[in-house]
């Protein structure tokens, strides 16, 4: 006995249709990147010689750019950077928490200067406070990328004391550093998601000569020209970055088990220590500049689906039509 199934003419359409997505592929890639840092209890003081304060400008900057569109707020002579959003952006200003992955691309950076010792803000401050923070999220192909920036320019004077060789400056912080970067197993060959951070502090003199560099790396000694390094608890001056070797796995940064910011992400109540002096100073004019950067950085390459050959296809389609008709005849 011979079994006959009857296909419906609609039954065949729909399965053509599914043929039809499946060849042209309808997954989509995503890529996330985090980078956070927030810079805490930073007091700069003179241990030996005389040094006054010139002048001082801060500067507080975030940018977003997403799939072409682009935006910068704050800059110099702010000390509370607006947030720079762009997307699906669902955090407050001053929230440096994650917001995470989702369903729709977004990309947003922010930056803020809590306290500063120079000049004391707010009235009696006696310590910096900044906080930096740079997320962006993916969906499907483009490129995003944001940053949150916060620094410092100082005009220093050192003063010609008798008998002394110079002046000395002592800097002393603490620092919570936290990235994350992903890029899922969609995402096509040349695709990365990188985070981003680096601190750095700077003497020139008045020949527009560096006289001290310190970029703490992680390691007591390295990262410091001009001075002696006392404490180093973790690298502020690193990137993290994931790619197609590394789809699939989130890539954390989280040197010192702090773990990802609660809260507003403005908490003090971990963080490394870092500690260095300049080497003397003789008398003159110098500045000083203070850089904290973070940043976040996604592209994503779309993948290339195999298809069938547009005459296979055809076939296939043509193919199925016909049974189709020729069982709804019987």
């Amino acid at each position: 006995m011979t079994l006959f199934f009857r296909t419906p003419l609609s039954t065949a359409l729909s399965l053509t249709a599914l043929l039809m997505a499946g060849a042209s592929g309808g997954a989509h890639a995503s890529a996330y990147a985090y980078s956070y840092n927030s810079i805490f209890g930073l007091t700069i003081s003179n241990p030996t010689g005389s040094i006054s304060v010139a002048g001082n400008t801060d500067i507080s900057r975030s940018t977003a750019t997403l799939n072409g569109g682009s935006i910068i707020r704050g800059g110099n002579g702010f000390v509370d950077a607006p947030q720079s959003a762009l997307g699906a952006v669902s955090k407050a200003q001053n929230n440096f928490t994650q917001q995470g992955l989702g369903n729709a691309s977004y990309s947003r950076g922010d930056a803020q200067i809590i306290t500063s010792q120079i000049p004391p803000f707010p009235p009696g401050a006696t310590s910096t406070h900044s906080v930096n923070a740079a997320e962006a999220f993916l969906f499907d192909t483009g490129s995003a990328d944001a940053s949150g920036r916060n620094g410092s320019n100082t005009g220093l004077s050192v003063n010609l004391v008798v008998g002394a060789p110079g002046a000395t400056i002592l800097f002393n912080f603490l620092a919570a550093p936290f990235m994350q970067a992903y890029l899922d197993t969609l995402a096509g060959p040349g695709s990365a998601s990188s985070s981003n951070m680096s601190v750095n502090f700077t003497i020139t003199n008045a020949l527009g000569q560096n006289v001290f560099n310190w970029s703490p790396d992680g390691k007591v000694g390295s990262g410091i020209s001009g001075g002696t390094e006392l404490a180093d608890a973790a690298d502020l001056n690193i990137s993290y970055a994931a790619n197609t070797l590394t789809a699939g796995k989130m890539l954390t940064y989280d040197p010192l088990g702090c773990g990802a910011p609660a809260g507003t992400g403005s908490g003090t109540s971990c963080g490394g220590a870092y500690t260095a002096l300049s080497n003397n100073l003789v008398a003159g004019n110098y500045a000083l500049t203070l850089n904290t950067v973070n940043s976040a950085d996604l592209t994503i390459v779309p993948r290339v689906v195999p298809v069938s050959e547009p005459g296979t296809l055809a076939l296939l389609v043509l193919g199925l039509l016909g049974l189709c008709l020729r069982r709804s005849g019987r």
